[in-house]
């Protein structure tokens, strides 16, 4: 008797990534938005931040801060993706870049008593790669991660 096993379909790294990166900043509470940053990046994440290096914890602490700074929620917009599998039959892994905004982000100038509005511009270089070489769980996590973020006032008469 032949024994079958079939692997799950897994989407592509674009997709992936995308949802990912949404849960993280989206999520409704600070909880799910940890539990998503574990299942987004590998515990042993090699990663920088505009050439510093950052550690997953420095991540967590990064996001916490501005999920807080967000009285009405995050919101994130992809502006471009590009993925390049390592194995496109199964999308187990391969490198993604993307350029994306974080919107929802109020910050105190100094002098001034009333937040203002900001964006956070991204541009990140990933590798992913799957955790175990069971085909029936989808184990992807980010294991390097290269970002240059910077935070754009919003002009208010361009919003308007």
């Amino acid at each position: 008797m032949e024994v079958q096993t079939h692997s799950i379909p897994l989407c592509s790294l674009t997709e992936w990534s995308v949802r990912h990166i949404q849960d993280i900043f989206e999520a409704p509470t600070d909880e799910q938005s940890l539990r998503a940053i574990s299942a987004t990046f590998a515990e042993d994440l090699d990663a920088s931040i505009n050439g510093a290096p950052l550690t997953r914890e420095g991540i967590k602490q990064l996001v916490i801060a501005m999920r807080r700074s967000s009285p009405r929620g995050l919101k994130v917009e992809w502006l471009q993706a590009v993925e390049a599998s390592s194995d496109p039959v199964t999308n187990r892994g391969g490198s993604f870049g993307g350029v994306y905004v974080i919107r929802g982000i109020q910050k105190t100038l100094p002098g001034s008593s009333r937040p203002v509005d900001f964006e956070r511009h991204k541009t990140v270089t990933v590798k992913i790669a799957s955790q175990s070489s069971s085909l029936h769980f989808d184990t992807r996590r980010i294991v390097n991660l290269v970002f240059v973020a910077s935070d754009n006032r919003v002009n208010r008469q361009a919003s308007l």
